[in-house]
């Protein structure tokens, strides 16, 4: 089966959808493939059968956020500010007494989307007419001829004029055949290029109530044992749902999740008492089983490491190629300040391609 658009984007997550927004809103039309059976890549709330919305990916933001922030404010979302409180948890030894640290003032204050981070995605999909994002679609090649950029997934062929990937670059370089290649020292730097919460793991942990904050506790907490490495409140902005979410270790991605869910359990218990115990849904997710998200690097690849690069802001294929994401952003990359800059970046260069013919 054969299809045909102008711009063709690979990978329907914040990147994804913002360029296919700000083409949209300017008269323009995209195409949107992506290999998962739902939108959102590594912004995903998991919502439990309670309705507690627990953001299993990309989760706060900041002021310094500022091309994230005018987005939210375009789309008419509200944020909120976490919940830290004046002091937290801390745990140095897994065999001593958790103790109380006092906070330092909280002079950049983090920042929650309402309704969950996954609100962002459902705001943007509005702008998706029927048919133009495809779901369950891996891409497996993408070759560039002199009538146009074909990408096969199964079946499936897509004709366009110009393609964009918006895939983690050490995705990208292991998972889709490109032809023509892309120069040895690109592909060298996407292999050491980061992928942001890609050795993550999130859990959270659902409540009826917030019992911890009975007792003065504000559910903050750190640990240098873990399982959990730093806990959060993440009450909604109703203060209606109630829930601790945060991150685990990430060498306990080889764990079942019941032994995890166990390891959880008895940190809880330590911290919090009976109570933590009596808790009404348990969700996790371990990033680096999700394969549309990670791949094994070859060496040994430092958080954040080539992250930014210049390289990736070039287009290839005389102008049929553009590689974008986070971990390609100019500033804050890896972010969701990052996403959406990126988005911003090819927008601006697609409306001024030679190669492209954008028709509204």
């Amino acid at each position: 089966m054969m299809q045909k658009a102008d711009v063709l984007i690979i990978g329907g997550g914040l990147t994804g959808l913002t360029l296919n927004y700000l083409l949209r809103k300017a008269g323009y039309a995209a195409l949107i493939l992506e290999a998962r059976d739902r939108l959102g890549g590594r912004i995903w709330t998991k919502t439990t059968t309670e309705g507690v919305n627990i953001d299993m990916g990309a989760t706060w933001l900041g002021h310094k956020h500022t091309h994230l922030v005018e987005l939210l404010q375009k789309l008419n979302l509200p944020v909120f500010q976490q919940h830290l409180g004046a002091k937290a948890l801390f745990e140095q030894h897994q065999q001593g007494t958790a103790q109380f640290i006092p906070l330092p003032p909280n002079n950049e204050p983090s920042y929650r989307i309402q309704g969950g981070t996954s609100a962002l995605i459902q705001a943007l999909a509005r702008y998706l007419p029927d048919g133009t994002a495809i779901l369950d679609t891996p891409v497996e090649k993408i070759h560039a001829k002199a009538d146009g950029v074909y990408t096969f997934s199964g079946a499936l062929t897509i004709k366009s004029k110009v393609v964009v990937s918006t895939l983690p670059p050490n995705l990208l370089s292991p998972l889709i055949e490109l032809q023509p290649t892309l120069p040895d020292a690109l592909i060298r730097l996407m292999q050491q290029t980061h992928t942001w919460m890609g050795e993550s793991i999130k859990a959270g942990v659902a409540y009826a109530q917030p019992f911890w904050r009975e007792h003065g506790q504000t559910g903050t907490a750190f640990s240098h044992t873990g399982p959990f490495t730093e806990l959060y409140d993440h009450a909604d902005a109703e203060e209606g749902h109630f829930a601790l979410k945060g991150f685990l270790r990430n060498d306990m991605a080889n764990l079942s999740t019941p032994d995890r869910k166990r390891l959880v359990e008895g940190q809880l218990l330590k911290f919090f008492g009976q109570r933590a115990l009596e808790y009404a849904s348990y969700e996790e997710t371990v990033w680096a089983k999700e394969p549309f998200t990670y791949a094994p690097y070859k060496d040994q690849v430092l958080p954040h490491q080539n992250n930014g690069q210049e390289m990736y802001r070039k287009p290839y294929w005389n102008g049929r190629l553009f590689l974008a994401g986070s971990e390609t952003a100019n500033a804050f990359p890896g972010y969701m300040e990052g996403a959406v800059r990126s988005a911003e970046w090819v927008y601006q260069a697609l409306s001024k391609s030679p190669v492209l013919s954008l028709r509204k």
